[in-house]
């Protein structure tokens, strides 16, 4: 094919091929115009919009000045020159794990582990936002509850913190973090000591001691009730006593006849004849009838 005919058929099939369509300078300019306004919409009408995901709350910044008003989650309104900064109110659980420098009455070391259940109350967020500097987990919270602890170890001995404090200790702290923390907003729910650690060597002692306390205690039970049986048994010899002592007194040769006579009186074979006032008593064994059939 020549270089002619090649030229032909391009400028034929150019023919063929649909054309775009000719806008307007006014058509342009419209579109132009709507383009940029759907852009600027996006951009001012997503200044006008907070959403808020569940379990925060909103705090308004507007130019440093922070509103009491919080915003709930969900879709809310806002003024465009207004900052929105979340904060979360879900309950939430730190973990202590060996706290170090908590001594008790003795000045003996120990370690610890804890943990602490609380959540922010969405009513005080502005107010935490507005005077607590950085994460006030670290701020307000940590502080608190680790001067607590450290206060209330500091009244009771290792032995006691080992057997048997350990509950009050924790109830305790629970309630003073509760009373301190609970105006600033942050809502302590529950203070767990999960872990008490003394020295080896201590705990083999508190140990021992404890067996032989129960030793003891168990030697002394015996004791109380040997004691309580020897004074069982020395007030039931005194009732026997007593008792035979009242019989003793009871007991005359008139009674004693009469008992006597109420003994034979059914004996066929003995005779019972009474001599006088005074005179005595004669008894003659009468002999067996010899009965023959």
């Amino acid at each position: 094919m020549s270089g002619l005919d090649s030229d032909i058929l391009r400028e034929k099939i150019k023919q063929k091929m649909p054309k775009a369509p000719k806008f307007s300078f006014g058509l342009k300019a419209f579109l132009a115009i709507a383009i940029i306004s759907l852009i600027l919409l996006g951009l001012v009408g997503g200044s006008f919009i907070a959403v808020i995901p569940a379990g925060n709350v909103g705090v308004l910044d507007r130019f440093g000045v922070v509103s009491d008003t919080v915003l709930s989650p969900g879709f809310n309104f806002k003024d465009p020159l207004t900052g929105v900064h979340e904060m979360n109110t879900q309950t939430q659980q730190i973990e202590y794990k060996e706290v170090t420098g908590t001594l008790t009455s003795e000045g003996l070391e120990i370690k610890l582990d804890s943990s602490v259940l609380w959540h922010l109350d969405p009513t005080k967020a502005p107010e935490i936002y507005r005077t607590v500097r950085g994460d006030y987990v670290d701020t307000k919270l940590t502080p608190s509850f680790m001067g607590l602890l450290r206060s209330e170890i500091k009244k009771y001995t290792a032995e006691d913190i080992y057997t048997n404090k350990s509950t009050e200790i924790q109830a305790d702290v629970e309630h003073h973090l509760k009373q301190e923390l609970g105006e600033t907003g942050i809502i302590i729910e529950r203070v767990w000591l999960r872990g008490i650690y003394l020295p080896k060597e201590l705990q083999e002692a508190i140990t021992t001691k404890q067996q032989k306390q129960q030793q003891a205690q168990q030697m002394q039970f015996t004791i109380q009730q040997s004691e309580q049986e020897a004074k069982r048994l020395v007030i039931e010899a005194k009732g026997i006593a007593e008792a035979n002592r009242i019989k003793g007194e009871s007991v005359t040769p008139t009674l004693v006849s009469w008992e006597f006579v109420q003994g034979i009186k059914t004996n066929p074979n003995v005779l019972y004849v009474p001599i006088g006032s005074g005179g005595g008593n004669v008894l003659f064994n009468l002999p067996t009838p010899n009965l023959k059939s």
